[in-house]
């Protein structure tokens, strides 16, 4: 059963961090065009959003509250907080304490062109005293809109589970990375080159990619990675197409795919209809995000792309929306003998944007499929083999008074609930 609940909750937030890709490396939806060079990234300022959510769920015997609040502008989110008891950590699954924070600053004169990012991770295990902290920053210049240049570094302190007589093996790594992409009329080309450390052991990393933009609004990315620890060998493919600033009644779309030994990752998505923010600001950014993510450490990917929220605001994104990820990691449980963690999910939200009946407003309805693998331990052979379950969960929210927004989360044929409350200010 803990095997289980743990299974459901790696995936669930993989399946997050998936889907929060989409939207990642702060590259946002409608620039407006501008001669102010501070603004020429971004488009001109605009008021301020700032969200506050409350949430509560419940699966199995385990109960999780949290609060999280965010500030988005024209530059999306620049602020956002998260404080979580008894939430599952990003590294080894086990019940935490957790306090999360971030940062999008714009030192210099509040010029788009010169991004600094900051944030940090500190939780505690539950029934223990051991504590574990990650920290990340950035650094982002764009001198020049066809030349773009990165800068970060990463650090990990923590622990991995152990085993009968050590239930917790400590764990320090890091990442530090450096990123280029320069751009000459419809092709950019990328590269990375950056070292990785765990428990004192240096590797480096070094790679290269390109974007090329296709008739119609389309695109195409690869990308390869290369590491000292040839494992870490990763390969990036991504295709699709944005939807342009004025609607042409066409979908975006974009498909991802990761590959490296034992390892696979794909990320599906279509947006359609109203509020479609998969512009080709969004469109270039995830997918150039989902190259170089590979060069930083995971344990900071929510903090990267500022995305902490209990119940996404994704669905926002478009009338319609439609997700498929499906992760696949080959682990040795038995010296010689391989098997699976993973899972595939397919998320189809139906946004009424249109739609208002006396205090409610934009209502939502969303199905959710999920599938995932583990290994289970076999006492008769002795061995583990790979076991496979699916189950469906459902989401219905509205907006209440145009202030308050509502969402609730459920699974039947679990017992898992979740329901968050969300205060909007402008």
């Amino acid at each position: 059963m803990m095997g289980k609940a743990k299974g459901r909750a790696t995936s669930a937030g993989i399946f997050l961090l998936g889907i929060s890709l989409v939207y990642a490396q702060g590259e946002h939806p409608p620039v407006a065009r501008t001669d102010d060079l501070k603004h020429s990234v971004f488009g001109p300022p605009r008021p301020a959003i700032w969200e506050f959510q409350l949430s509560r769920m419940a699966e199995d015997d385990e109960r999780v509250t949290t609060f999280n609040f965010y500030r988005k502008d024209q530059r999306n989110k620049t602020l956002f907080f998260k404080l979580s008891d008894n939430e599952l950590n990003n590294r080894n699954e086990l019940r935490v304490k957790e306090v999360t924070g971030g940062a999008v600053l714009f030192p210099l004169d509040d010029d788009d062109r010169y991004q600094g990012d900051i944030g940090g991770t500190y939780d505690r295990m539950k029934d223990t005293s051991l504590a574990e902290k990650t920290f990340y920053t950035r650094i982002t210049v764009r001198p020049d809109p066809r030349l773009w240049l990165r800068a970060g570094y990463e650090v990990f302190d923590g622990f991995t589970p152990g085993g009968r007589t050590v239930p917790y093996n400590g764990l320090s790594s890091s990442a530090i990375y450096g990123a280029a992409k320069g751009t000459l009329e419809l092709f950019s080309l990328m590269a990375v080159v950056g070292q990785g450390r765990e428990d004192g052991a240096a590797r480096l990393r070094y790679g290269a990619g390109g974007i090329v933009e296709l008739p119609w609004n389309t695109f195409a990315l690869a990308g390869y990675i290369a590491s000292e620890d040839r494992a870490e060998n990763v390969r990036t493919l991504a295709i699709g197409r944005w939807a342009p600033f004025r609607p042409d009644g066409l979908p975006g779309a974009v498909v991802v795919w990761k590959h490296r030994d034992r390892y696979d990752f794909q990320l599906g998505g279509i947006f359609y209809g109203g509020n479609n923010v998969f512009v080709r600001p969004a469109a270039i950014g995830m997918t150039q995000g989902m190259f170089i993510s590979s060069m930083a450490l995971r344990e900071n990917s929510e903090l990267r792309q500022g995305q902490l929220m209990s119940i996404t605001d994704y669905y926002r994104n478009a009338d319609f929306t439609f997700f498929y990820v499906y992760m696949q990691q080959g682990i040795e449980m038995i010296p010689g003998r391989i098997n699976h963690v993973g899972f595939r999910a397919v998320q189809v939200f139906k946004l009424f944007s249109g739609t208002q009946a006396l205090f409610f407003s934009k209502p939502v309805i969303g199905a959710f499929y999920n599938e995932e693998t583990e290994p289970v331990f076999v006492v008769p052979q002795r061995t583990f083999v790979d076991e496979r379950s699916t189950y469906w969960s459902f989401q219905l929210g509205a907006t209440v008074q145009d202030v308050f927004i509502v969402n609730t989360i459920v699974a039947p044929d679990r017992t898992q609930w979740r329901v968050a409350l969300s205060y909007v200010y402008q």
